[in-house]
């Protein structure tokens, strides 16, 4: 496998990705979506007031709302439209958060190995599944169905400013044999001695998400996490593996590697984990064109 230059070592990373060097700072677009994420005052109108402030969000938004997922007959044409009649008035933060919170990131790379639409399939398939299971936990284990999805949809966030910060490194990564998606962590630890989890939760620490989404993108790799936020760290670590699995092999029924760890922390059983994943292979098709919207510049 073709290593990365050696010269791009931790320290540089490290000062990078913590804003000393070329991190580009958190947009104002992004700083206005997160003051009304879980804000339950705020209106379709002022949500649609604030997306339209960026033209490019606002098209994105609607060609969302556009997508084979939601199904509308009739074209949509505007952002009130998309949230009254496709997208909801939360999906829609989540979306248009996880869109701004990327824009920094997307047309200023030179990595043409980076699968942008494969990025965004992983993290819809995790988002969609990950809420999908929400809405089977017993009390004690209920989580916040919107949360889960802004989780899944950001918990690979961290290989975003990788690909900005070094392109031609990443591209040798990306374009190597060796580098699938169940051993990207640790090549990246290898040749970065970092990784997309660790480089994630730096920048959403900085740029000052929500201490869950932080945790998730932390440590949903992690097999001995045990902290406060452990229920949704579990349910997008599975979502997470089965949406690996699926998109290398097409099979819905394998059940990844941590299953029992799940089953024995929240009381699901096979049987109805199944029957979630037969549902979510059922509409795949309505999720690549998601993520494909997602994945345009």
């Amino acid at each position: 496998m073709n290593t990365l230059p050696a010269q791009v070592a931790h320290e540089d990373i490290c000062l990078a990705v913590h804003g000393l060097l070329e991190l580009p700072a958190i947009s104002p677009m992004s700083t206005k979506l997160l003051g009304v994420i879980g804000d339950d005052s705020v209106s379709i109108h002022q949500l649609a007031d604030i997306i339209r402030q960026d033209a490019s969000l606002d098209a994105r938004i609607i060609g969302l709302a556009n997508s084979a997922y939601f199904g509308q007959r009739e074209p949509i044409t505007s952002v009130e439209d998309a949230i009254f009649k496709a997208l909801g008035l939360r999906l829609t933060q989540n979306l248009a958060l996880s869109i701004a919170l990327s824009g920094p990131f997307g047309s200023h790379t030179q990595c043409a190995s980076f699968d942008v639409y494969g990025f965004w399939l992983k993290a819809v398939l995790t988002a969609n599944l990950t809420q999908s299971f929400c809405e089977l936990l017993q009390e004690e284990h209920r989580t916040n169905r919107d949360t889960a999805y802004l989780a899944g949809l950001l918990h690979e966030f961290g290989l975003l400013p990788l690909v900005y910060l070094f392109p031609e490194q990443m591209n040798l990564l990306f374009a190597s044999s060796d580098t699938r998606h169940e051993n990207l962590c640790e090549t990246l630890r290898k040749e970065l001695e970092t990784d997309q989890h660790q480089v994630g939760a730096w920048l959403a620490t900085n740029w000052r998400l929500p201490a869950v989404i932080i945790d998730v993108i932390a440590h949903h790799a992690d097999p001995g996490y045990e902290g406060e936020h452990m229920l949704l760290v579990l349910l997008v670590r599975f979502c997470s593996g089965w949406a690996i699995q699926y998109m290398e092999t097409g099979a819905w029924d394998r059940l990844p590697e941590g299953t029992e760890t799940l089953l024995d922390y929240t009381g699901l059983d096979r049987a109805q984990i199944l029957k979630i994943l037969k549902q979510q292979h059922a509409k795949s098709g309505a999720l690549e064109s998601m993520a494909n919207a997602l994945a345009e510049s």
